[in-house]
């Protein structure tokens, strides 16, 4: 599974989630497509990582910036957009 990162301040990635939610429910609730964060309160910006089919809509709506990367992985890391368990599918171990 292929993913894309990009960091964004609050107000940006807050709007993309909500378009992301609609591209979700749009595909009928995948479980392959997913949007985590990371980050620690107090950031001024956030690692919005990114997967799944159709991601190059969401990247259009914050065009430049986004990366190849690896699956989100650390104590900070959040579920932002997400149907079944992403945590379990995509294998990304909770924070406590």
């Amino acid at each position: 599974m292929a993913w894309r990162v990009k960091s964004l301040p609050l107000a940006e990635w807050a709007a993309l989630q909500e378009h992301f939610g609609t591209l979700q429910l749009a595909q009928g609730g995948p479980e392959n497509l997913a949007m985590f964060a990371k980050g620690s309160a107090g950031d001024p910006e956030t690692a919005i990582y990114i997967t799944g089919p159709g991601i190059a809509a969401i990247e259009a709506l914050s065009p430049g910036g986004w990366q190849d990367s690896g699956a989100p992985s650390g104590d900070d890391v959040a579920l932002l957009v997400g149907a079944g368990d992403p945590w379990a599918y995509f294998r990304i171990e909770k924070p406590a």
